[in-house]
């Protein structure tokens, strides 16, 4: 592979974003061969910047990928980036008429959204973030209406375990938070209509519609990313037939919840809300779900770990490896999967 030619087009403001990819991405690119770096925000299509004659993968975090550019690319076998889930930005058909897959790395941060998400459910059921912020503030403790019982009664509270909890949402981030669920001995309920049914029963979750999981659940955790589909897939009605004091989990985007309804039932104390994101962003600092004993937040940092920063390099690298070795990728986008962000779609409720 050392005669092998990369590209990685980077924006150049990359580094606020994702601070340790690019170090990562040469590093890993240099095993295999050659690496040009072209640090663009041109607009104009790679190819009139950078010679692509000799370009066998294109890792591209920047620039213009046009289907012109693939076509000035005769040796191109493969390309890595990464959509957010969004779509795509990349000349996807003309890849595709050339057998040419394009890895999209989003997955990558799965893994620290999840355990975000875990931690911000486990903060909720024992108000660890309030009691913390109490002691910071040395407010004076220890004498408590119920011994060391110091829950929220009002609220889901207590083992994460004994609860029955639904995940709306399957793909990456979603099943791991149903199978650590599942690991702690929670009962889970999991709604994903381009899921599979033999992996819930992999995973030992129930398969259940929408109307099913929000009148069931203790606390629901929202794992799926801003599709056309996904709108306000917890709807008003849905978030009214939550029962009182459950607890929902904000983690992937709000896009999927109608967050007036849910913000009526929040500040009328009827339910709990942990958030990484929010239907406004930044949240103002005047916004009422601050300074609330019943939220639990973090400030929309739940992917952006140094792990997933390495993570996004090393599932790009780790799948040109595979094609160049003619092997199946990993992560290649699929068609259904590019039609699921990019196409309203008629989902079964």
């Amino acid at each position: 592979m050392s005669e092998n030619q990369f590209l990685f087009t980077r924006h150049p403001g990359l580094e606020k974003s994702w601070p340790f990819l690019h170090e990562r991405m040469v590093t890993r690119l240099d095993e295999l061969g050659t690496t040009l770096v072209l640090n663009t925000e041109s607009k104009e299509p790679i190819h009139q910047q950078i010679e692509l004659e000799n370009v066998v993968g294109i890792a591209r975090f920047g620039g213009n990928l046009t289907a012109e550019c693939v076509a000035r690319a005769p040796k191109l076998q493969v390309v890595g980036t990464m959509e957010d889930n969004t779509g795509t930005r990349d000349p996807f058909d003309a890849l595709r008429a050339r057998n040419i897959p394009l890895i999209e790395s989003t997955r990558a941060w799965a893994q620290s959204v999840a355990e975000c998400a875990f931690g911000l459910a486990l903060a909720s059921l024992r108000r660890t973030a309030q009691w913390h912020h109490r002691m910071v503030n040395r407010e004076p403790l220890w004498t408590y209406a119920y011994g060391q019982f110091c829950d929220a009664p009002d609220f889901v509270n207590g083992d994460l375990g004994t609860k029955h909890i639904g995940v709306v949402g399957l793909g990456q981030i979603g099943r791991k938070i149903a199978q650590w669920c599942r690991a702690f001995g929670a009962t889970v309920d999991g709604y994903d209509p381009f899921v599979d049914e033999s992996l819930f029963k992999e995973w030992d979750v129930r398969s259940v519609d929408m109307d099913m999981l929000v009148s069931e659940a203790e606390i629901v955790f929202i794992a799926v990313p801003p599709t056309p589909s996904s709108r306000h897939l917890l709807s008003r009605e849905r978030i009214y037939r939550l029962r009182k004091g459950a607890l929902v989990v904000a983690i992937t985007r709000a896009f999927a919840v109608d967050m007036d309804a849910l913000r009526e039932r929040i500040l009328a104390d009827e339910l709990a809300g942990a958030f990484d994101v929010y239907d406004v962003e930044p949240l103002p600092v005047d916004d009422p779900l601050r300074g609330r004993d019943n939220v639990v937040h973090t400030p929309h940092i739940a992917g952006r770990t140094k792990d997933a920063n390495l993570r996004v390099a090393d599932m790009i690298v780790d799948d040109f490896v595979r094609v160049l070795n003619g092997e199946e990728p990993l992560g290649a986008l699929t068609p259904k999967a590019a039609a699921v962000r990019t196409q309203n779609l008629e989902l079964p409720f």
